[in-house]
């Protein structure tokens, strides 16, 4: 009904009134609109985590490839499935030993030359692999205070955290410069040793 027609109905009726009564909101039609509105938002919510899980899902389901070529130097440690991608020119200068659950990796003429036999750590240690029998992260790990020499956080298991340590004395013959330069270069290398972790969670 317009204007007219209201008026004509109702007869003389202030021209002020049937403005107002025109400009009454329609809240049905409010009402579904911002049932739309609400919908809408949430079917945009739904889209974007979606998109955002996907996108975890395939960031986590690709696997990093490492290939490791038949003539690298390499050291791989069964027990833990851990493999080391040692530089090439640390061939035939080095050999592994189990301590207990560590792994110490010596420089196989200098640990010859200064050792005494008595203690793993007395010479031509180049590092060490420690085993903590917990699973930490890298804060974890500092804030329970076991950061105490120069190391290196690898990796943790399901129940097990492996570091990389380096030894804190000196590990060559003071009066030999020729075999501390070789210690000191090989020292310096370290951080090139690449890891490869095969089945982490296995244990």
């Amino acid at each position: 009904m317009n204007r007219k027609q209201l008026s004509e109905h109702i007869g003389n009726i202030d021209d002020r009134l049937v403005e107002q009564a025109e400009k009454i909101p329609n809240y049905k039609q409010q009402h579904s609109r911002k049932i739309i509105r609400r919908f809408i938002t949430i079917a945009a919510a739904f889209v974007l985590m979606a998109c955002s899980f996907s996108a975890g899902a395939f960031a986590f389901a690709r696997e990093r490839v490492v290939e490791i070529s038949i003539n690298q130097e390499t050291i791989t440690l069964d027990e833990i499935n851990l493999t080391l991608i040692l530089p090439d020119d640390w061939k035939g200068k080095y050999f592994v030993e189990k301590n207990g659950q560590n792994y110490v990796v010596y420089h196989t003429q200098i640990r010859k030359d200064v050792s005494k036999g008595l203690d793993p750590f007395d010479g031509g240690v180049l590092f060490y692999i420690v085993c903590y029998e917990e699973s930490m992260t890298p804060e974890q790990f500092v804030e329970k205070g076991y950061d105490f020499v120069g190391y290196r956080y690898l990796f943790s298991t399901s129940a097990k955290t492996y570091i990389l340590c380096y030894p804190s004395d000196v590990q060559w013959d003071p009066g030999n410069p020729e075999q501390e330069a070789e210690y000191l270069r090989m020292e310096t290398e370290i951080e090139s040793i690449r890891f490869v972790v095969d089945n982490i969670l296995a244990d």
